[in-house]
Formats: C-alpha cells, sequence, structure tokens
C-alpha cells in the first residue's frame, strides 16, 4: 500500500510485487503471451506481442487497493529493459475501459537507469483511447490500481525488470 509513510514499492528486498497479476489481450482474443517473476533483487516481466487476433497488448499490475498519489508529483522507476517502449498505468476504476492515466517511457540502455515521470504529465484514457484532456493532479487522490504496460505496436519480444517504483 503506498501512503505517506510508504512510498516505495520495492520488488527486490521485500519482494512488494507478489499480489500483481498479468493481463494480456487474449482478455479480447488477443494472443500475445508474458510472464512475471520475482527474483531476488527485481520484478521480471518478458513476453511477446502479437497483432494476431487484434492483439498487441501485455501489462502487469497490482491488485486492487486504494491509492492517494494527489500528494506526490514525480514517480522514480529503476528499472532496465530491451529497447522498447512502456507505460506506467493508473487506474481509477475497476473497469479496465474506463478512465485511467498513462505515462509512456523507455530505454535506449540495457543498464539500470531511474526514470522520473512527472504526475502532471501523465496522459488520461478512455477505453484505450487518448481524451487530450489534462490530468488534474487532485483526482489522483483515488487510484485502485497501478501497473506496467507495453502495447508499443511493435510485435516480438519485449522485457522489462524493475526494482523500485517510488513516488516523491
Amino acid at each position: 500500500m503506498i501512503n505517506s509513510k510508504n512510498n516505495i514499492i520495492d520488488f527486490g528486498s521485500r519482494k512488494d510485487g507478489q499480489d500483481w497479476m498479468i493481463v494480456n489481450d487474449d482478455v479480447m482474443g488477443g494472443l500475445s503471451n508474458s510472464t512475471m517473476a520475482l527474483t531476488e533483487n527485481s520484478l521480471i516481466f518478458r513476453g511477446e506481442l502479437s497483432f494476431k487476433n487484434n492483439g498487441g497488448f501485455a501489462s502487469i499490475r497490482s491488485s486492487d487497493q486504494n491509492f492517494d498519489l494527489s500528494i506526490y508529483k514525480t514517480i522514480h522507476i529503476k528499472f532496465r529493459s530491451n529497447d522498447r517502449d512502456f507505460a506506467f498505468r493508473l487506474a481509477s476504476s475497476k473497469v479496465d475501459s474506463r478512465i485511467n492515466y498513462k505515462h509512456y517511457f523507455s530505454s535506449e540502455t540495457t543498464d539500470w537507469e531511474i526514470m522520473e515521470l512527472k504526475m502532471n504529465d501523465f496522459q488520461q484514457y478512455n477505453r484505450g483511447q487518448i481524451t487530450k484532456t489534462e490530468v488534474d493532479v487532485s483526482k489522483l487522490n483515488n487510484i485502485i490500481r497501478v501497473g506496467v504496460m507495453i502495447s508499443d505496436k511493435k510485435e516480438g519480444l519485449f522485457e522489462i525488470e524493475i526494482d523500485t517504483i517510488e513516488f516523491k
């Protein structure tokens, strides 16, 4: 649970991802596949995106909780990946197709790095389409789920390893 006393998701030493789950495009007939594993130091999310049967996304996400993220200005993700574009996702509804917020990030190296995502740079989406509505950061007080998604319109293998997600 993210709150003012605990502002970090630590997949390494604390193994915070034990309640995270995979949601791929197979929920709508797609054929992408992925796995998620906690290692000694991180969470590894890897798989293969496929456009067959109108697919093209894979994701991992926390279990439903109540996150008040309105008090934070940035999210810092310590990760390494294989040159693909990922999105950090904030959901405010149990229905996946409703309003959610995304911030895309990528890496040009396979080394560990820390990516800073500014809360006011998140984009609002509804039913998978960008709304072009600016995010009202005060509305981030009722986020029920956070996660990472890949839907970069490239078929093929992907991998991201995440150590921590810190809210500052």
